[in-house]
């Protein structure tokens, strides 16, 4: 692999990571504070996806108005979701867990019946590209990676200086000692939800201008996003976003080197050899809350 190609490797790798710390984050995050695994969160990412095809199908200024919606509508399906199931299923997380394999199937076979299972595309918002020696530099690409980086500065920034950001934090170390100091720790469940649902969303709107999308795609994505909430260490954000980073360049550099076809095979040996030297993830987890 000569200096170009590797460029043009790194490259695609962070803009796929991006997509993978979207979904990875919103998966640490429900465990975090909740000790449930919720296995639909790929499903939910399609939601957002197929949403952005409803409105936006062909890309251009409406782009963003089809965003916005499919944030607004899985935000919606995500508070409903927690508000008349999850909600009680907080005292037993493998109940949760349980319930979310049943989503699966609902919200799959749901986009089955309405779209087939036929792959579809949205037009790029962006159609512009920029190259620098042998790279080709993306704008839609460019985008995903600008996108991400500005999300994940601003929800740091909220953790770290908000009031709810501090008493989610809180209720994630102790959920039990955080509601004795009247921390309100059921709206901050919900309010968690949403959050890992608009981040999924988004992540399935970045992955369809780039991607073809099919409701399948979902489960590919949720075990990748499982597989990088594990190796980051379950509930801690800042271990995710390093996983999704590890997983994503790895997979693009597997393909510039011409091992495509052991892409998913390669980047998960090198995830159990991170698991075997440190169990407890990159950076420690937060206990599960049983």
């Amino acid at each position: 692999m000569d200096g170009w190609t590797f460029l043009q490797q790194l490259f695609n790798g962070l803009s796929v990571a991006s997509i993978y710390m979207l979904v990875g984050v919103g998966i640490t995050l429900v465990f975090g504070l909740t000790g449930i695994v919720n296995f639909a969160h790929g499903e939910i990412m399609m939601l957002g996806a197929y949403a952005l095809l409803v409105v936006a199908p062909d890309g251009g200024p409406m782009f963003i108005v089809g965003l916005v919606a499919a944030v607004t509508f899985v935000c919606l399906v995500s508070y409903a979701m927690e508000r008349g199931l999850f909600r009680f299923t907080l005292k037993r997380p493998i109940n949760g867990f349980l319930v979310s394999l049943g989503l699966i199937l609902a919200l799959q076979n749901g986009l089955i019946e309405y779209w087939g299972t036929d792959q579809q595309n949205v037009v790029a918002p962006f159609e512009r590209v920029w190259q620098m020696g042998g790279t080709r530099i993306s704008a839609e690409r460019l985008f995903i990676i600008g996108i991400t980086a500005v999300i994940f500065v601003t929800f740091s920034l909220f953790l770290a200086h908000t009031r709810v950001g501090t008493a989610l934090r809180a209720s994630a170390m102790d959920r039990e000692t955080a509601s004795l100091m009247a921390v309100p720790v059921p709206r901050l469940i919900t309010l968690t939800f949403v959050i890992g649902g608009a981040l999924a969303a988004i992540g399935g709107v970045l992955l369809a201008t780039i991607y073809p999308i099919s409701p399948q795609l979902g489960s590919t994505y949720v075990v990748k996003g499982f597989a990088i909430a594990l190796v980051g260490g379950l509930g801690n954000v800042a271990g995710a976003m390093i996983a999704a980073l590890i997983l994503g360049v790895t997979e693009a550099l597997n393909a510039g080197l011409g091992y495509g076809a052991w892409t998913d095979a390669i980047s998960f040996a090198l995830m159990i050899v991170i698991l075997l030297v440190r169990p407890q993830g990159l950076l420690r987890g937060t206990e599960a809350q049983y």
